[in-house]
This record gives C-alpha cells, sequence and structure tokens, in this order.
C-alpha cells in the first residue's frame, strides 16, 4: 500500500527546527496528504489548592497555547509546497495524557513524522516514545541537523531477524521501492543470539518483490546503535530502517539502549516501528 496520509507532531517551542520542512516536502514527494498535529494542554488546578480558582489564568494559558500551535502550522504552510493539501489537527489533553491521545490520533495515518526529542525524558522524548509504542504505525524522526531535501535513493535497513525488525522492513516497503539501492545490516552481535537460517535471507523476500538489496554483515564494534549511524554515514544514506525496541514499565514502554543511543546520536531520518 502506497504511503498517501501523514501525520506530523508541530513543535511550536521549536519552530526553526528542520522537521516542518521536511515533513512537507516529504510528504509533496509522496504525494501525501500531511495532517499538523498541535497539542492543547488543558491546565488543571493542583489538588490540594485551597485559594481561588483562577480561571482566568488556565483559559489564557490554554489560548496562549492554542496560538502557538497556529502560529508553526502557519509557518509550516508558508514554506510548504502549494500543491501540498494540509490541514491542522488539535490535541486537548491534560499534561501526562497527550502523548495517548497522540498515539490514539497516529492509528488513523500510514505513518508520523516527529522531530529529535531535545532531552531524554523531556514531553517531547514521551511523545515521540507513545507514538512509537502505542499506535501501531511507524514513526519517522528526523534529526535536528537535518538540512538536505528528503531523498530515498539509498536506505539502509537494520536486519536482526527479530518480529520489530519484519515489522519495520514491511511498513518500509513503499519508500524501499522508490530507492536506487538497499543495504540490509546484519551485526554480529553474540548478544543478540540471531543466526540466518539456512538457505533462507531477507534479502532474496525483497528480491521476489522486485527490489535490489544487499545484504551486508557487520562485525560487532561497541555500540549496536553507534555501528548503524556509523555505517549509515559511511553509506551516505537517505533513510536508516529499524525496529524501535523497548520494554514496559506498568503501563508505558521505555526506550531500549540501542533505540535511546539512535535517537539522541542520529545524523539522518530513520523510520522505526514496533
Amino acid at each position: 500500500m502506497a504511503i498517501k496520509d501523514l501525520l506530523f507532531l508541530l513543535d511550536p517551542e521549536g519552530e526553526t527546527q528542520p522537521a516542518a520542512p521536511f515533513a512537507t516536502a516529504f510528504a509533496d514527494h509522496l504525494g501525501a496528504h500531511l495532517t499538523a498535529a498541535g497539542v492543547i494542554y488543558e491546565m488543571l488546578v493542583p489538588s490540594g489548592f485551597t485559594g481561588d480558582y483562577p480561571a482566568d489564568i488556565m483559559a489564557a494559558l490554554t489560548d496562549q497555547s492554542r496560538q502557538r500551535n497556529a502560529a508553526a502550522y502557519e509557518q509550516m504552510c508558508k514554506a510548504a509546497p502549494e500543491s501540498l493539501r494540509t490541514e491542522l489537527v488539535e490535541i486537548d489533553a491534560i499534561p501526562g495524557e497527550a502523548r495517548y491521545e497522540l498515539a490514539r490520533l497516529a492509528r488513523h495515518f500510514d505513518l508520523t513524522i516527529i522531530g529529535q526529542p531535545r532531552e531524554r525524558n523531556g514531553e517531547d522524548a514521551l511523545m515521540a516514545e507513545a507514538a512509537l509504542f502505542e499506535s501501531g504505525r511507524p514513526v519517522l524522526f528526523v534529526p535536528r541537523i537535518q538540512t538536505r531535501a528528503p531523498t530515498l535513493n539509498k536506505i539502509v535497513v537494520a536486519w536482526d531477524g527479530s518480529r520489530t525488525s519484519a515489522r519495520a522492513l514491511a511498513d518500509a516497503q513503499p519508500m524501499l521501492e522508490k530507492a536506487r539501492a538497499i543495504d540490509v545490516i546484519s551485526i554480529a552481535d553474540p548478544r543478540l543470539g540471531y543466526k540466518e537460517l539456512p538457505g533462507f535471507n531477507i534479502t532474496r523476500h525483497l528480491s521476489r518483490h522486485g527490489l535490489n538489496a544487499e545484504l551486508k554483515r557487520l562485525p560487532m564494534s561497541g555500540d549496536v546503535g553507534e555501528t548503524l549511524l556509523s555505517y549509515a554515514a559511511d553509506a551516505g544514506a537517505d533513510l536508516l530502517v529499524m525496529g524501535g525496541y523497548g520494554h514496559s514499565r506498568l503501563r508505558e514502554f521505555v526506550l531500549g539502549g540501542t533505540t535511546r543511543t539512535i535517537l539522541q546520536s542520529m545524523t539522518l531520518p530513520i523510520l522505526m516501528s514496533h
């Protein structure tokens, strides 16, 4: 299925970051519709508050949040190609619940585009985690240092034979079909315990879809995330495709070590699926 319906999470606090122009150019490149989501935080009186209810202050803060998102959307549209179809949708939620509202919204789209989180445990990181682990849809992360227009000439796919990497590979197929070169990377990490089945190779599966992919086996050298990013940089890749790993903590998922390293140090757009 072609990618025709994209969701982009607005960042009203970082409007100069490259995620917005990347999202509009990427949507235009695919001939897709782009919906921008702005989070409107509903302010609540803290529990135990005994004074007069500051309704006017709460309403003003909510209105400011709405105005910032509207301004971010307007700025995005000014830089977007004229042919691109866009719309703005607002997520009204109390702090702590907005991430789950975003995940529910993302289930209605082919793909969600999110800028690289600024802080490891900040609100933007929590929103990114929820989109990745709770939406059931892939997420395309855009690095803060992104300067090039989106292209899909060279794609690197991280493959370890897991369910998660298989999901990412399937979600990326519409983009793989546009690539001129595809490198499938398998890292020889004894901790993973993964061995290719005799006579079977994921590149054979891709060839049956008309995709010419080359399998590259890399030795384990330090951190898996660092190894992947280093290879992608040396190969001049336009996109890295990989599974997003994490572990459960009560009702939430928490990023695993490799996923966290990738998101903190990313130097190219990365498609993740869980």
